[in-house]
């Protein structure tokens, strides 16, 4: 789980306003992440009328859903964050329509059963200081699903916090429709590696390759659910 941090609006507007990619959003292991993401979505509901990106940070996966949805909602908690997912959006050819806007997973303000899939990638671990509130974001957003809607939700921990993740997600009411794993624990274990080279150029490309991050991938498939720091379930409510 990430350390301990003051996840507020604050923290995150000066993070976007001072790091242009402060997460690593254009590297391998990320975007293969959206692009899994993505996937597991579409064997759930294949043809949504309208989605919602929660947390969604700098749009790249808010863009991607051009692709998916004719409806695209998203929100964070950064004006900073918003401004420059309203401008990756509005550069994409698309006939999707895009509805941005500031917004609180513990308080998301839209109507019940308004949405097919709701995606919360690295919200609730990453956005909130305890379980208890990550609990309740759930509880928040569960309403917010069509009949057979989906929430994806995905979040970086140790292998060995996966199934507290489960226990969170059911304690919030969720029921468990299936687990993804996103290989990526040699990845990350590259990144560590590379320490102060990962920033330079050559650092950069080797982090960015997506025949690096395959190779790597492959491997950290054959430990099964130990070899993925990011974990992610597909959840529906509980009848």
């Amino acid at each position: 789980m990430p350390g301990a941090v003051p996840r507020d609006a604050a923290f995150f507007d000066d993070l976007y306003r001072t790091h242009a990619d402060p997460w690593g959003y254009r590297q391998a292991a990320e975007q293969s992440k959206y692009h899994l993401t993505l996937r597991a979505a579409r064997r759930w509901q294949p043809r949504p009328r309208r989605v919602l990106d929660v947390g969604c940070s700098l749009g790249y996966l808010t863009e991607m859903l051009a692709d998916y949805a004719p409806r695209v909602s998203a929100f964070d908690i950064s004006p900073t964050a918003i401004r420059m997912t309203q401008d990756r959006c509005a550069a994409r050819r698309t006939s999707t329509a895009f509805d941005i806007q500031l917004g609180d997973a513990l308080a998301p303000a839209y109507p019940r059963g308004h949405f097919d899939v709701v995606f919360a990638g690295d919200v609730l671990l990453g956005a909130f200081d305890g379980a208890e509130r990550a609990v309740r974001a759930v509880r928040a957003l569960l309403p917010l699903l069509s009949a057979n809607g989906v929430l994806i939700a995905t979040d970086f921990m140790n292998p060995t916090a996966q199934q507290s993740y489960v226990n969170l997600v059911e304690t919030a009411g969720g029921r468990i429709r299936e687990a993804l794993y996103f290989n990526d624990r040699y990845w990350f274990r590259l990144k560590t590696a590379l320490k102060s080279r990962r920033d330079s150029a050559w650092g950069q490309r080797l982090l960015c390759s997506p025949r690096v991050f395959q190779f790597l991938a492959h491997r950290a498939a054959r430990r099964g659910p130990a070899g993925s720091k990011h974990f992610g379930l597909v959840v529906q409510p509980v009848a």
